[in-house]
């Protein structure tokens, strides 16, 4: 047993060598290979370290050379809208003379403006007339040819003064003249210039120069390589220094980038830039530790690194595997409640309302044609309807959390109940056709006509439940019920009503397991195919808003034999229904007193641009259009427009950008602005106008609230169509009469008497009755109710008298 026992030991201990052999071979391998990849991946750190701080630099540049640019732009901008102007285009230096002065003063960035003849004579603002001429000035045979321009800088021969020339080619009001009849310029100092040049810095012992298209440079800390009255500037190009020289050839060639070479003795980085608006460049000289000493820090920790045992190795790999996992929470929960609220939310609702502002807009432009027929218009106020319905389901996520924040409110208007019913009641027979199912409509005769309600709420809640009810429904029918319960006593100012809507169904059923998960945020029952067709959230949008409104749903359902769902509200009765009901009818819009108003439309849809356009340019407004900000600030600056309507997200420059723009530049600082944008959320709006905004549109653009803010901010004055007379009226309607089949003399009498107690309802209830009994009283029953939708009775009575004498 002894023996035995230390033949195990000796064989373990034999044993042990090769183990420790085979664990320092793994540790050895795996610092080896630890090692190699720290290196590399220093290597990696290091040289994208020094590739932000180069492209670091490289942005200093950049902000000098857009400053530049900018400011270049926007003095081209000024002098071409000069030339413009009638004193100019007289080529009178008497008339133009004080004009010009009184403008140099004003725009305070001009030393002087002046008018050129073709014969290379000029009259300018400081000299006055000279028989001097500058045909010999690269800018005058660039203007004189028809080219705007602007000059490399040079030296006054009058003044003595560095200067920029600014030329333009002035052209006559003839439409036969081709040439220009001369040229006018506005000279600027370099001062602007070197002061954005030497602003340009990075770090200690950098500087900054500009080179024109000569290699002569524009502005540079060495005043020997500036031009004097004495002697012209020498240029870079003919440098003896090599490096300097290749800098100097790749900035007139007009190549931008950042390079590390020998200059002044010593290895520096130069970032060079082109300029657009003038054939210049720009570039800044950084000494090399300027960049490469914040490079330290790193080079230190990768020494550390490289020193580190195998167990430090391992602890910061533990340690960043728990970075890693913390770090991964973090992003997973900030995922969840960012992405999915925020992100998402603003996306989808933006990207949807941009097409449906098309939509509903070319809608809207099409009712308000006087030369659509009945037919067509009744076609397109459908297309409206489902337009906005569409808009109410986009809405229904944000309304969701609205909700649960608590900012929803409730915003009732009186309107006329039987219209705006049957407007719903159209949107879900169409859908219930398209499905092959029956829809059946049951509204109480004696329904209160003019009700105060919030009208986007509750048809909100009423197409939710009817379209569960016709998208759950495969066969039978959908029935939408409205009773009138009772009548509570009057509180001696309103009367009230208290009404029951139920809508019932004859489809799939819900379990009982469900029936308590269906009013629960993102719960979705029934098939999987189904649920792919709705977001979740509506039954559980209507039951809270219901509840704001003072009710709660009911419901009650069998598989396989249908659902009901129904509710009670109390609804105050209103009078003032008609005005606001027969507004777009009788009292369309058709222009406005006074003369014409200039707008400037900026948008980078094209879509959007058209329904804006096409809504108010036949009301006499003059529309501008822009595709982006910084397109819409020069025609701003060059128009002069009395109200800008502007996008918020856009390229080039956003509506906030050119908000911005818009309120700094003095001469167009007070434009009226509204903004338009599909941003739904309060803090777009807030920003827009704490930016400078006057108002805020919401897209999709409803023409009502459009005019309303027009006439608002510019004080307008509307002129309507006038009404057209009861005997066209009954012309108009008896022009079909001959292709219709009439029901009965009982049925034609019944709704005759509908007709003279004004119970618009009921005679819509007759024409789907008709509809439903035979196929040949369709288009009677379709004329009938195109006319009961006017709320006209003079023009019922007109329409059915015919048929009721020939009848008799």
């Amino acid at each position: 047993m002894i023996r035995a026992n230390s033949s195990v030991s000796v064989a373990n201990r034999g044993n042990q060598p090769s183990r420790n052999l085979l664990i320092r071979f793994i540790l050895g391998g795996t610092t080896l290979v630890v090692s190699i990849s720290a290196y590399f991946s220093y290597q990696a750190a290091r040289n994208m370290m020094l590739k932000d701080l180069r492209h670091s630099a490289f942005l200093e540049v950049q902000r000098g050379g857009d400053e530049i640019e900018e400011w270049l732009h926007v003095r081209q901008v000024e002098v071409q809208t000069l030339a413009n102007t009638s004193t100019v285009r007289s080529l009178n230096w008497p008339v133009a003379e004080p004009y010009l002065k009184a403008e140099v003063k004003r725009i305070n960035e001009f030393f002087l403006f002046q008018i050129a003849n073709p014969d290379a004579s000029y009259s300018n603002t400081k000299v006055g007339r000279t028989n001097k001429n500058i045909r010999d000035r690269d800018y005058f045979k660039k203007a004189i040819a028809g080219k705007s321009n602007i000059s490399d800088p040079f030296i006054s021969r009058s003044t003595g003064i560095p200067l920029i020339a600014i030329s333009t080619p002035i052209w006559s009001n003839s439409a036969s003249s081709s040439s220009p009849i001369g040229a006018f310029q506005g000279n600027v100092r370099v001062d602007r210039i070197t002061e954005v040049v030497n602003s340009l810095q990075y770090g200690t012992n950098s500087y900054a120069f500009a080179l024109n298209s000569q290699g002569q440079a524009i502005a540079h800390p060495n005043s020997a390589l500036m031009s004097t009255l004495e002697k012209p500037a020498p240029s870079l190009l003919k440098m003896s220094d090599r490096n300097l020289n290749a800098i100097a050839r790749r900035m007139v060639n007009k190549q931008q980038g950042i390079e590390l070479m020998e200059i002044d003795g010593t290895k520096k980085y130069v970032a060079y830039l082109p300029l657009q608006a003038a054939n210049w460049s720009v570039a800044l000289v950084i000494p090399r530790q300027n960049i490469e000493s914040r490079l330290q820090f790193l080079d230190a920790i990768a020494l550390i690194v490289g020193g580190l045992t195998v167990t430090m190795i391992t602890v910061l790999w533990q340690v960043q595997a728990f970075e890693q996992r913390e770090l991964k929470k973090s992003k997973t929960a900030a995922d969840t409640a960012n992405h999915a609220k925020s992100e998402f939310l603003a996306n989808m609702s933006h990207e949807l309302r941009t097409p449906l502002n098309g939509i509903l807009g070319c809608a809207q432009i099409l009712l308000r044609s006087p030369a659509l027929p009945n037919q067509e218009q009744y076609h397109v106020n459908i297309i409206e309807q489902c337009g906005s319905h569409l808009l109410t389901l986009i809405n229904d996520i944000l309304d969701l959390s609205k909700i649960e924040a608590k900012k929803l409110e409730l915003h009732p208007d009186d309107v006329h109940f039987p219209s705006f019913l049957q407007g719903i009641v159209e949107i879900c027979h169409i859908r219930a056709k398209q499905k092959g199912i029956l829809f059946v409509y049951k509204p109480a005769l004696d329904l209160p006509t003019g009700v105060h309600i919030d009208v986007k709420r509750l048809r909100q809640v009423l197409l939710n439940l009817l379209g569960n009810a016709i998208k759950f429904t495969d066969q039978g029918q959908v029935t939408f019920n409205i009773e009138v319960i009772v009548r509570p006593p009057s509180d001696g100012q309103t009367l009230k009503h208290r009404l029951r809507f139920t809508v019932e169904d004859t489809g799939i059923g819900i379990t009982p397991a469900e029936l308590s998960k269906i009013f629960l945020p993102f719960e979705q029952v029934g098939e999987k195919k189904r649920q792919a067709e709705g977001t979740g959230l509506g039954l559980a949008i209507t039951r809270q808003l219901v509840e704001m409104m003072g009710s709660d749903i009911h419901v009650q359902s069998q598989i396989g034999q249908g659902s009901s769902f129904w509710f009670e509200l109390e609804i105050s009765e209103a009078t003032d229904w008609v005005q606001s009901a027969m507004t777009t009818s009788d009292k369309q819009i058709i222009g406005f007193e006074g003369s014409a108003y200039t707008i400037l439309m900026v948008d980078d849809r094209w879509e959007n641009r058209t329904v804006i356009t096409n809504l108010l340019q036949p009301l006499g407004f003059n529309v501008v259009e822009a595709s982006n900000g910084k397109e819409g600030l020069e025609k701003a600056i060059a128009l002069k427009p009395d109200l800008i309507i502007t996008d918020l997200l856009m390229p080039e420059m956003d509506g906030f950008e050119l908000i911005k723009h818009l309120r700094q530049t003095p001469e167009i600082q007070d434009v009226l602005i509204i903004v338009s944008s599909a941003s739904v959320f309060e803090a777009d709006q807030n920003r827009s106008l704490q930016a400078g905004g006057n108002a805020f549109l919401t897209k999709p653009i409803q023409v009502d609230e459009l005019l309303h803010q027009l006439q608002q901010y510019l004080n307008l004055v509307w002129i309507y169509r006038q009404s057209q007379p009861d005997g066209e009226k009954a012309k108009e309607a008896t022009i079909v009469t001959a292709q219709l089949s009439p029901p009965s003399p009982q049925v034609l009498q019944e709704i005759v008497t509908l007709a003279t107690k004004g119970n618009f309802n009921a005679i819509l209830k007759w024409a789907d009755q008709l509809e439903e009994t035979d196929i040949i009283f369709a288009p009677f029953a379709n004329e009938l109710r195109q006319l009961a939708r006017q709320f006209d009775e003079d023009l019922i009575l007109s329409f059915l008298t015919k048929y009721v004498v020939e009848k008799v």
